[in-house]
């Protein structure tokens, strides 16, 4: 039976609103929104006026696209963009006092301008995508939050979002859309791009994806089976169920190692004691148990974080802000091996502390390789260890994290002609 309450809302206003609360909803125990997102607890800010927005369309040569020239009209801009609300913790924010997700009408530019670089790289490599498809993109959406199979049309494509590190929101007007029609979004990074039909389509999917779906057992047992043959629509409406009635059919889909993240995360929205204990006596795969902690730390009750606390998944249980992960990231610290050392040296530079130095110094003695020795300084520097930093970051300056490591050792320098840089 579906929840009226639950459901995206039939308006953009009302979109947009949904979509502010489920991405700050979606901020973990680690992670604070900007300060202006914290202050109001909204991602939206003041709308655009008629005229800016006209103005922007005049300096672009373009008329934006229905939906999202509503929404500027709303909401000129957010505090967070399709990969989700901007953080403090997050460094594409940058200067959070200045830091924007989806930019203001005034600031949108063309992205051949933002990063021509990452253009002609991309529309070079379509041949090769071209080629792994045997026979050529599809020429539209097969669903929502489906992947980019024919780059070229981001030669034509508006930058709606600040990028960083190859990230970016894009606007994108495929198929030679003409005046009132939808343009594409795509979230773009570095291994690919998705997809969504319209600015609207991408806040109904993302708000979606938080509220979860209703389905009867019929609809759960053609999910399954449409998952367990490779559908990635399947896959991805399987992941958003959250129907109690689906409990039994999930449960046995997750000990058969069908579509596992999905049909996890579609446990964990219905959560119940029930739920726990399956998760819990689940014998999967190594990778696949990162699935099983992250639905168990979203559930969040006692016995699901005493679990993960036993199973020493310290970077969930931090997730779900339960004290105990520290602790036992620095256990691991002393006893893992070079990926859990890795993991627990990130968990504790966001959890930094003094006590953990001794440990996490006798760490970076016994790693071998400087990516986790990189992780261990910058943990070491978090906890305000600068001089055991300085006497370690030089190890790393002739390998492949060199470059981090000098910028480790020029933050610590003493300023010029302090009374240290003196000599004095």
């Amino acid at each position: 039976m579906a929840h009226p309450s639950r459901l995206p809302a039939d308006d953009l206003e009302g979109l947009l609103r949904q979509w502010s609360d489920v991405c700050l909803a979606h901020v973990g125990a680690l992670e604070r929104p900007v300060p202006a997102a914290a202050r109001t607890g909204s991602l939206l800010r003041p709308p655009a006026t008629e005229s800016a927005v006209a103005a922007a369309e005049r300096r672009l040569g373009v008329g934006f696209p229905p939906s999202y020239r509503q929404f500027l009209l709303l909401s000129d801009g957010t505090h967070g963009d399709t990969m989700g609300a901007l953080t403090t913790s997050s460094y594409r924010s940058g200067d959070v006092g200045e830091a924007w997700g989806f930019v203001p009408a005034g600031e949108v530019r063309p992205y051949v301008e933002v990063d021509p670089h990452a253009v002609e790289i991309w529309v070079e490599m379509q041949d090769e995508i071209d080629a792994a498809d045997d026979g050529g993109a599809e020429p539209g959406p097969v669903f929502e939050g489906s992947e980019v199979r024919d780059h070229r049309p981001m030669q034509e494509a508006l930058a709606i979002a600040r990028s960083f590190d190859a990230n970016c929101s894009l606007l994108v007007p495929v198929g030679d859309p003409g005046p009132g029609e939808e343009w594409e979004v795509w979230e773009h990074h570095k291994e690919g791009t998705i997809r969504w039909s319209s600015f609207r389509a991408y806040l109904q999917d993302t708000v979606e994806e938080h509220l979860g779906v209703d389905v009867d057992e019929a609809e759960a047992l053609l999910l399954v089976a449409g998952a367990e043959s490779g559908e990635l629509p399947a896959v991805q409406r399987l992941a958003r169920v959250r129907s109690p009635e689906a409990k039994d059919l999930l449960v046995d889909a997750a000990r058969r190692g069908v579509a596992t993240h999905a049909v996890t995360s579609a446990l964990a929205r219905i959560g119940d004691p029930e739920v726990v204990t399956a998760l819990r006596g689940l014998q999967l795969e190594a990778w696949q148990q990162d699935f099983v902690h992250a639905a168990l730390a979203r559930i969040g009750t006692p016995e699901a974080l005493d679990h993960l606390a036993a199973a020493g998944a310290c970077w969930y249980l931090a997730r779900a802000g339960d004290p105990r992960a520290p602790t036992i990231a620095a256990a691991r610290l002393r006893h893992g091996d070079v990926s859990t050392v890795l993991a627990a040296a990130r968990l504790l530079s966001q959890l930094p502390d003094p006590a953990w130095v001794p440990d996490l110094v006798a760490a970076y003695e016994r790693m071998p390789f400087d990516e986790t020795r990189h992780a261990i300084l910058h943990a070491l520097d978090a906890c305000g260890a600068a001089e055991e930093v300085r006497q370690r970051a030089p190890d790393l300056l002739d390998g492949a994290y060199g470059y981090l490591a000098r910028a480790l050792l020029e933050r610590l320098s003493p300023p010029r002609g302090s009374a240290t840089g003196a000599g004095s």
